[in-house]
């Protein structure tokens, strides 16, 4: 086929019904709904497919806003906003001066001593901030450093752009934000998309009550974290500039663009395996910038354990290379026009709108939050969370699944700067805890063979992987045909547990001679015709794929002792 022809050549027009047919036919038998639909934690179904005819049917909103996101976004780009280490009021300059040069473009302070800030210093600072903008997160007794805008000439004032969080009054130039609408909070608690979004409009109209809504309008910002569901985070950002389009055209007013910045999130973060966290956070980064962030935070790999120089330059690069190599810095809105995200973007447009009219019923936010209304509505759903990883049916690789035994749980602690962090929900906090006291504990474990290896290779890589995640690394035994054997080699290794891998005739075969003092478990769920007969011989749980990992690894590791 030459060039021109492949030009030439048309592809038949296909349905969404021919290609249902085709799936179906691919499944084998499956259902279509389970087996390709998947349900978000909103209650949001994700479609395998989307077609262009899908979203027409959604109407002229979900057509019109892409215009609403690309309004409130303005410019193409955002700002990198890296945070800065430093002991001292010098230190704190040379390392902002240090990262701007590589390729950091903010001046990020974030509250960790209360700095005393001599004039020539703050003099210094006041030459940065009036080219770089500015990212201040203030403590309640860390207000020295706005004394920096005193050393900034009135003419320059205007070139001073920004934002800051401070738990007091800020005065500040015209351009920079002092107003936060911030949503990390309830993510920090375990709230979902619709929980972020839907509190952010409360916050707003609780907000907009104190005062002008257009002078209110202008010192305003919103925060955001950002987790490594990817397409959903997209659609966060996205629906967040069309929900604030929508909040200001019930005020009667014209949607002025509110900047929105971004972190990642930390709320999929582990200390085992941490540099995972790379990868979750290039994911996530990734989603803030197709999503339409004004600016971004990445935080480092070992942010939970103490970032060090290293961890801080590639925790900078990562959005370095999202901007320099995949030009994503160049497209005011990368996601308009795809069906998926459009499509999941105005499914959340409706259900925060919704969820701040429920809000506002209740009272509005500061009632739902003296209440614990809406503390009770986000724990729900983050055990809903917590039990979706715990039947590993989420991943946290290197954390509940594809864990490495060896690998303690390194010491150390989020600073005390990040108090936001400190006390927000963790998915790995469980396992890390058990990883700790894994290595605490003497715990023999095995994992008995009752058949061939290509037999039971299955059911015991399953298992060997199973208890890695606690740190546990049984032994293996070689094929053992009897109870004899059995016996012999538990007793010879003083094993505390055992788990016995097998086709259930080869269980049946040695259960009647088994005598050992060790706690036995078989891998695979136990058949209804063999629990009773197997329970009678000491057999009363098992290990299969769908077990609540936490607890039954938890009831592993009480059997062991103390290791002195």
């Amino acid at each position: 086929m030459t060039i021109e022809s492949m030009k030439k050549t048309q592809f038949s027009e296909r349905t969404y019904e021919d290609w249902q047919e085709a799936a179906e036919k691919a499944l084998k038998g499956k259902p279509l709904d389970e087996t390709l639909r998947t349900p978000t934690i909103e209650g949001i179904t994700l479609e395998p497919l989307y077609t262009k005819e899908m979203f027409e049917k959604r109407g002229h909103a979900a057509k019109s806003q892409a215009a609403a996101v690309q309004n409130g976004k303005r410019l193409p780009g955002w700002f990198v906003a890296q945070e800065t280490a430093y002991e001292t009021a010098a230190d704190f300059l040379a390392a902002a001066k240090e990262e701007l040069a590589r390729g950091n473009e903010t001046i990020v302070y974030t509250s960790q001593k209360n700095l005393q800030w001599a004039d020539a210093e703050l003099e210094e600072l006041a030459g940065l901030i009036v080219t770089h903008p500015l990212y201040f997160k203030l403590g309640s007794d860390d207000n020295g450093i706005l004394r920096v805008f005193d050393f900034i000439d009135e003419q320059q004032l205007s070139h001073v752009q920004g934002a800051i969080q401070a738990e007091f009054p800020v005065t500040a130039p015209a351009n920079v934000r002092t107003v936060l609408i911030d949503t990390i909070p309830v993510h920090g608690a375990g709230g979902t998309i619709i929980h972020e979004l839907g509190v952010a409009l409360s916050i707003l109209a609780e907000t907009m009550e104190t005062g002008n809504f257009s002078a209110q309008a202008e010192k305003i910002w919103v925060r955001f974290a950002v987790d490594t569901q990817f397409f959903q985070e997209i659609a966060k950002l996205r629906a967040f500039r069309v929900l604030w389009n929508a909040f200001c055209e019930a005020y009667g007013e014209k949607a002025p663009a509110v900047p929105v910045f971004t972190e990642t999130s930390v709320r999929s973060y582990s200390k085992l395996d941490p540099y995972v966290n790379l990868l979750r956070a290039g994911n996530s980064t990734f989603s803030a910038v197709l999503g339409g962030t004004n600016a971004h935070t990445v935080h480092p790999h070992d942010f939970l354990t103490g970032p060090n120089g290293k961890s801080r330059r590639i925790a900078r690069n990562v959005q370095l290379v999202i901007k320099e190599e995949a030009h994503a810095a160049h497209v005011l809105d990368v996601s308009a026009g795809s069906y998926f995200i459009e499509s999941l973007t105005q499914e959340y447009v409706e259900a925060a709108w919704q969820y701040f009219l429920e809000i506002e019923e209740a009272g509005g936010y500061a009632e739902v939050m003296q209440s614990g209304w809406l503390a009770d509505d986000m724990q729900a759903k983050w055990l809903e969370r917590k039990k979706q990883i715990a039947l590993r049916n989420a991943s946290l690789i290197g954390t509940n699944v594809y864990a490495d035994p060896q690998e303690a749980v390194k010491d150390g602690a989020i600073d005390e700067s990040h108090l936001e962090y400190i006390t927000a929900k963790r998915l790995a906090a469980p396992f890390e805890k058990m990883r700790a006291l894994g290595k605490e504990l003497i715990l023999k474990t095995a994992i008995v063979h009752l058949a061939p290896l290509k037999t039971v290779k299955a059911q015991s890589d399953f298992v060997v992987g199973f208890l890695a995640v606690a740190g546990i690394e049984p032994l293996i035994s070689p094929e053992l045909k009897t109870a004899e054997e059995v016996n012999s080699f538990l007793a010879e290794h003083e094993i505390d547990y055992a788990v016995l891998c097998g086709p259930a005739e080869a269980i049946d075969s040695i259960l009647p001679g088994l005598q050992t003092s060790a706690s036995v478990d078989v891998a695979g769920r136990i058949p209804k015709e063999r629990s009773e007969s197997w329970s009678e011989h000491g057999i009363t749980d098992s290990i299969y794929n769908g077990k609540h990992i936490n607890s039954k690894l938890e009831a592993i590791l009480s059997i062991g002792k103390g290791a002195f």
